[in-house]
């Protein structure tokens, strides 16, 4: 990938809890507290809110810059990834300023029903904006995303810059395959909706030309297989139909192996990725940028 003098690369990383690796803590030696001065972030503090009339950038911290809940500091690709470019830059590669928006809440799914009640992706859902941790946050996800991707690329166009996604990470579906039913049945057209409204409010099309969608391949055995075969499917044709369309699939990788329930990808619990996954998903961000 090819970046101009005054190109604005943009990771956007949204879904529900395997989205900001919900679980999982970075050692001490990996938070990033002074913010970085060549990868900029959106924090909860200027951005979480409806009707902005702007974004306000900060340097790139792991702490605070989700727009979802407040769960910090976690093993998560944005965070990795984040790390990643500064050091590029540091040790002399001649790279653009990166920008960052993480906006994800733990168990929101995308239906109008779901078992929990709740399902803050919903697009039609009305607006709330609830702020704080998981369980006690409440907020219209969709809306929010949507207004804040549109401002983001209009933000750095004012400012001279030519807004280029390097991708859009979709780290969600658990919520409809736990659900089934309606949720499934229905999940391709909400879906279908979702990635629309984010292709439209970053400035493409229906099909998403020159945004690089990434799809998480539903590998956990918590769930019916059946299921898990249907939403599958329905990633395959979003990869086929979509103009740049990506499933990460981490059996791909060296750490899938034949441990039950884990299979050297997921915590004990069997849904959320251990900390290495996230790293994995970093890393084949950037080769798919670079190549290496």
């Amino acid at each position: 990938m090819e970046f101009t003098k005054n190109a604005a690369p943009i990771l956007i990383v949204m879904g529900q809890s395997n989205a900001h690796a919900h679980a999982t803590h970075l050692p001490e030696s990996e938070i990033i507290r002074e913010p970085l001065k060549n990868v900029h972030g959106l924090t909860r503090e200027y951005n979480q809110y409806y009707d902005l009339t702007d974004v306000t950038w900060s340097g790139f911290t792991t702490g605070g810059m989700n727009l979802g809940e407040t769960q910090d500091d976690t093993c998560c690709l944005a965070n990795y990834f984040a790390s990643m470019w500064q050091n590029a830059i540091d040790n002399g590669a001649k790279l653009p300023d990166l920008y960052i928006i993480q906006i994800s809440i733990g168990a929101q799914g995308i239906a109008e029903f779901e078992v929990n009640g709740c399902n803050m992706w919903y697009s039609m859902r009305n607006l709330i904006l609830k702020p704080g941790k998981l369980g006690e946050c409440d907020i219209s996800l969709y809306p929010l995303a949507t207004e804040i991707l549109s401002l983001a690329a209009m933000n750095l166009i004012t400012a001279g810059k030519k807004p280029q996604v390097i991708g859009l990470h979709w780290n969600q579906w658990e919520t409809e395959v736990h659900t089934g039913s309606r949720a499934l049945n229905y999940a391709e057209d909400n879906y279908r909706n979702l990635f629309w409204g984010f292709f439209t409010a970053l400035g493409s099309n229906a099909n998403g030309d020159g945004i690089p969608l990434y799809l998480y391949r539903p590998l956990s055995e918590n769930y019916e297989p059946s299921r898990l075969v249907k939403m599958n499917d329905i990633f395959e044709g979003f990869k086929q139909r979509l103009s740049d369309c990506r499933i990460l699939d981490l059996r791909e990788s060296a750490l899938y192996n034949d441990t039950p329930h884990t299979h050297g990808i997921f915590l004990d619990d069997g849904i959320h990725y251990r900390p290495e996954a996230h790293h994995w998903f970093a890393e084949r961000q950037w080769q798919d940028i670079f190549g290496k």
